[in-house]
């Protein structure tokens, strides 16, 4: 995978661009996305499953799904449509959004969505609507009320089972909602034959970015059991999915190549054990899409002291800008961009906000390091997951802070473009928001 990060003369370049240098010429608080991040991350992750297939004659395809809801920016979605082999979607309006991206590139009408999620009738009649259109849909089955009236529609449309798995890892609740039961799939399983809906796939959901092999295994072969009792008793059973979950490049040193080839040897290991054929693997992922695609850049506007290490105040919020940090202990990356080759002072950082949790240094060492210089801008790499969604973009913030200026760059035609997709948000816009005249 292309190394995003760079350091040259004291500065930091991302994606090949020196970061303050565009923050003096745009101005921050800054936002910036890197389109061509996305579509570059989505295809050297098929690439390394296409080697690794070629490598160990693994016949079944690897089919790579962008999950919307990592990210709904429009230029997001739809530069991950156009790299991606389909979209998975996880709500009733998401599926309604996806097919109206599809609906604008007709030409790739035959990728494939799969739907995630608790499905109301609402959801459930899309999913019919879109079957009806003619697109290549997949219902994954959360619970048997979906799939009573799923059934009850009488039509030949794919389904599958999503597992019931319990979390290895500590973080998270031990108890997922997510999933169906042993004797819900039992009884799936002894129904579907007298119906037409058609068994296609076997979905589990892998976290992964505490990516653990060990425990990455035990999770797949769990769900793999089910896969081959399903394609035991349905030929139509060919897809294998892994939800999301994909590890990221968070320290930039992971090996997707030995990955793929671990998990697809796996796979192949334990389908000629059971002579079976080996499975289409979908991989349903948003933050790897993603994450790795934008920035946010702030400037050092003041400094108090209070105590042992002096703060060091940004001209936006912390807590605004990283959601996803504080709510679920996300790692995301944040770093001078700056003067890193200047000695540098063990400060901390605060956001410009009225709220004492507004802060960020390292919890290990109690503090942040920045240069002793006076021009310096802060930068939180990877922001590109879930943030937007979470923090209410196009909304009213903490403190009627604004919105960072919203700067896309990319490559159309072989020729770099940069466009401003909205701009600082103003007080007026703050008015309009909340109908105060």
């Amino acid at each position: 995978m292309k190394k995003l990060r760079e350091i040259k003369n004291g500065d930091l370049y991302y994606n090949g661009y020196n970061l303050k240098e565009l923050a003096k010429e745009y101005g921050t608080p800054l936002k910036i996305t890197f389109l061509d991040v996305i579509g570059e991350h989505i295809n050297s992750l098929k690439e390394a499953f296409n080697k690794a297939k070629n490598e160990l004659g693994y016949t079944g395809k690897f089919i790579y799904l962008n999950a919307n809801k990592a990210n709904y920016g429009k230029e997001e979605i739809e530069t991950s449509f156009l790299s991606s082999d389909g979209l998975e979607t996880s709500s009733y309006y998401d599926l309604l959004l996806t097919t109206k991206m599809f609906n604008k590139h007709p030409e790739f009408k035959n990728k494939l969505i799969v739907s995630n999620g608790l499905k109301l009738h609402d959801y459930c009649d899309a999913i019919v609507d879109t079957y009806n259109q003619g697109y290549d849909i997949i219902d994954i089955i959360d619970d048997l009320n979906e799939y009573e009236y799923l059934k009850s529609k009488n039509l030949p449309i794919k389904v599958g089972m999503r597992i019931h798995l319990s979390s290895l890892y500590e973080a998270e609740v031990p108890d997922d909602r997510f999933g169906l039961m042993a004797q819900d799939i039992k009884y799936i399983l002894d129904d579907i034959k007298n119906t037409k809906l058609i068994l296609t796939t076997i979905h589990y959901h892998q976290r992964g970015f505490d990516y653990e092999e060990d425990k990455f295994k035990e999770n797949l072969l769990k769900a793999f059991n089910h896969y081959l009792n399903a394609k035991k008793l349905y030929p139509t059973v060919v897809n294998f999915d892994i939800g999301g979950g994909m590890p990221l490049p968070i320290e930039e040193n992971f090996n997707y190549d030995s990955f793929a080839k671990t998990t697809l040897s796996y796979l192949k290991e334990l389908c000629e054990k059971n002579h079976l054929d080996m499975p289409n693997i979908i991989g349903e992922n948003g933050k790897f899409s993603q994450k790795d695609s934008t920035v946010n850049i702030y400037k050092v506007v003041g400094v108090k002291n209070t105590g042992a290490y002096p703060w060091h105040i940004v001209d936006g919020s912390l807590l605004i800008a990283l959601p996803e940090m504080y709510a679920l202990g996300e790692p995301i990356l944040v770093m001078p961009i700056n003067n890193l080759d200047k000695p540098m002072q063990q400060v901390r950082l605060a956001g410009i906000t009225c709220d004492c949790d507004d802060v960020f240094f390292d919890k290990s060492k109690g503090y942040f390091e920045i240069s002793k210089k006076e021009d310096n801008y802060i930068g939180l790499i990877g922001t590109g997951s879930y943030q937007n969604s979470m923090n209410g973009k196009g909304g009213v913030h903490h403190c009627l802070l604004p919105e960072e200026k919203d700067l896309l760059i990319y490559t159309k035609d072989g020729k770099e473009v940069r466009e401003i997709r909205h701009e600082l948000q103003t007080i007026e816009d703050v008015y309009r928001i909340i109908n105060f005249k």
